[in-house]
């Protein structure tokens, strides 16, 4: 009889073993689904925000190459007008037609890159901004005949010069924004 309880043990024993083998390869092999559907949702997540960047990326470079674009033309317009006003005083209405609609274009433009630009590019936009506003200003008082003081061509003159070094600060910092000029970090001193 106990060589009988012995088979019979032995047949338990070995039976719970192989249901227990059982039971930790189907896990094993779950955990590994679980792993590998998790690996495929994160890569599938990495490809996401990729292409995201990627959009990002080009709807910021379009929309810098059209602030860029705008600001210029409304620079190359305000010098024109600075030279028809040392000429004549005024402002043919050509002049001020094509002023308002070059304007015009450049406020759309710099409104909807503040949807876009980076915080890097901001401060510098908004120095040129700035800028541009000053000698539209002083353009639209100088074209009426109420300039304030101190205001005059010789003073538009030197603001539309240094509107040269805001723009070209404003285009440097894009450029190293979207990854096109590397930043120069100023010497340690």
């Amino acid at each position: 009889m106990s060589t009988a309880l012995v088979a019979l043990a032995a047949a338990v024993l070995g039976s719970g073993v192989s249901l227990t083998s059982v039971f930790l390869t189907q896990r094993g092999a779950e955990r590994g689904w679980i792993r590998e559907h998790q690996r495929i949702e994160r890569h599938r997540q990495e490809d996401q925000v990729r292409q995201w960047d990627s959009r990002l990326l080009e709807e910021r470079r379009a929309a810098y190459s059209r602030l860029h674009s705008a600001a210029r033309a409304a620079r190359d317009t305000l010098a024109g007008c600075m030279h028809d006003l040392r000429r004549a005083d005024t402002l043919e209405e050509a002049r001020k037609a094509e002023l308002d609609e070059r304007w015009n274009t450049y406020v759309v433009q710099h409104a909807e890159s503040h949807m876009i630009v980076s915080d890097a590019v901001l401060p510098v936009l908004g120095a040129a901004n700035g800028s541009l506003r000053k000698i539209y200003g002083l353009v639209k008082r100088l074209e009426a005949g109420q300039p304030r003081q101190e205001e005059n061509v010789e003073e538009l003159s030197r603001q539309v010069d240094e509107l040269w070094d805001r723009l070209t600060d404003l285009r440097d910092e894009m450029r190293r924004d979207l990854g096109i000029t590397a930043r120069v970090e100023p010497p340690n001193r």
